[in-house]
């Protein structure tokens, strides 16, 4: 990761947290959020608009009517005083990684979960139910996961939590035994 790339992560939290905690106190948490991922689908999807509000030529004020112009009869007020603040500051650029932390923020205030199941094969539903129990069981959090699959690990499974992985691959517990094979005996022969 680069260091611009860490210093938009640390300026797109500020901006997250700030917003998250406006959202809560006028219980709108749900709705800031379907109007970030709208915002963000409009802009990726029509270049004009796009060009338009990430342009350094066009002007401030320009760029806040167009936005007001497009986004202001769909979403909440507050959602739409948060796009200006990032016009304002030159931010925009930053809209994804805002989300991405708000995104964080959202499920955590939600209590929910969202690991990523990676298995060899494509697991059934009754694989899938019973693993949504034991993670909600172990997380105390409702558990909302993503499926994928790599034939790499062979067998078993790779549970990805935001930053902690469960690897109970058989890729991993073969590594492992040979890397005490190699090690030597364990009665300590080489």
């Amino acid at each position: 990761m680069k260091i611009g790339d860490i210093k938009n992560i640390k300026i797109a939290r500020k901006y997250s947290n700030a917003l998250i905690e406006s959202a809560i106190e006028s219980d709108k948490v749900s709705k800031i959020y379907d109007d970030l991922l709208f915002i963000a689908e409009t802009i990726k999807s029509n270049e004009m608009l796009q060009n338009a509000l990430l342009n350094p030529v066009v002007t401030m004020n320009d760029k806040k009517e167009i936005a007001q112009k497009v986004f202001a009869v769909h979403v909440d007020k507050i959602t739409m005083d948060f796009i200006l603040l990032l016009l304002d500051n030159n931010r925009l650029n930053i809209l994804d990684e805002v989300i991405n932390q708000y995104s964080a923020s959202y499920n955590e205030y939600r209590n929910i979960a969202k690991p990523v199941v990676i298995s060899a094969i494509e697991l059934n539903d009754n694989q899938k139910s019973r693993i949504i129990q034991k993670l909600e069981y172990k997380l105390s959090k409702k558990v909302e996961p993503e499926y994928t699959i790599n034939p790499d690990i062979i067998g078993g499974l790779v549970i990805e939590i935001g930053d902690k992985t469960i690897d109970c691959s058989l890729k991993t517990k073969f590594d492992t035994m040979k890397k005490q094979l190699t090690k030597g005996n364990r009665y300590g022969n080489n």
